[in-house]
This record gives structure tokens, sequence and C-alpha cells, in this order.
């Protein structure tokens, strides 16, 4: 059976949803990952003001937590008015000769209107070495302008990761 309608993609986890095109601008759960997106028509505005969700990534750096595991951590603040049902911060890991090695990421559920949140995406790759600018995401989509901290050097890549100590 062919339904008509459209295909946009969850926010969280990126798995194709199949909606009725009158539907777009309304908050579903993904039957993937049960957590709440928004449906957009892919290529269109999204059909929500972009202020609803103002999110700042901030003081972005490599360290180490209790358990000896590397992560990227900093914090994130939710400028906004509206209280997000959850926020995602995504780093894209890259080795040495600046090839991907993998990613890391940490959510947030229930991120109020002010809230500051202190993240920790751990890195399980030994080979990483520098970790992108970050990708924010939210029940709305992809937050285009996080505005992230810059680092001493003006770049929020980071450029370098501390020793790994588990080889």
């Amino acid at each position: 059976m062919n339904r008509p309608g459209i295909h946009c993609y969850c926010n969280f986890c990126g798995t194709p949803l199949h909606f009725e095109i009158s539907r777009a601008g309304e908050a579903v759960n993904c039957l993937n990952c049960c957590m709440e997106t928004v449906l957009f028509i892919p290529g269109l505005d999204a059909p929500y003001p972009s202020d609803q969700y103002i999110v700042e990534a901030r003081d972005i750096r490599w360290s180490t937590n209790q358990f000896g595991v590397r992560q990227v951590q900093g914090t994130v603040h939710n400028k906004s008015a509206k209280h997000l049902d959850w926020v995602r911060i995504e780093f894209i890991l890259y080795g040495q000769q600046g090839l991907p090695v993998g990613s890391t990421s940490d959510c947030l559920i229930g991120v109020p209107p002010g809230k500051v949140w202190n993240f920790q995406a751990p890195v399980a790759q030994p080979d990483a070495a520098q970790a992108s600018a970050p990708l924010l995401t939210c029940e709305y989509g992809r937050i285009v302008d996080p505005k992230p901290a810059a680092s001493a050097n003006g770049s929020v890549q980071l450029k370098s990761a501390p020793p790994d100590h588990s080889r």
C-alpha cells in the first residue's frame, strides 16, 4: 500500500518519518528512538520561529573524567524563552591525519529557559586527536548558528586531545 505524504528525518536519530504534508509543524515521538521531534518539509523554511530554540555552546575543551575516560566537555545555554524537551550536542572526531574516526555526543532531556548544562561527551576512539565545531539539535531541528565561544586562537575547533593513557 502506497500512502501519499512526505518524509523528513528525526531530529535526534535521523530515522525517516513518513507523514501527511498537513501535519508539518506537529510534534511527534520518533518510532525508533522515542524522542520528540517536529515534523518538517525538507527544503522549506521551518514551520516555527527560530527564536524558539536559541542555544549557545561555550567553553568547549578536552578533559578526562574521574574514571580516566577522555571527553569533550563544556556548557550549553538555553537562551530562548522556550522550554526545550531535549538538546543534543555532537562532535565529529578526527585523527592526526584529519580523517574522521568517529563521533561523540551528549543529550539532556528537559531544558528550561535559561538552563546552563554542563555536557560531557565521552571519546572512546584512542586515535581521536581533534573534534569538529559542535553540532547542536533539539526537537525543532538543527541549531544553525550555535554561537560557540571561540578558543584562544579564534577557532571553535578543538585542536588537540589529551594523551590517551589506556594503551
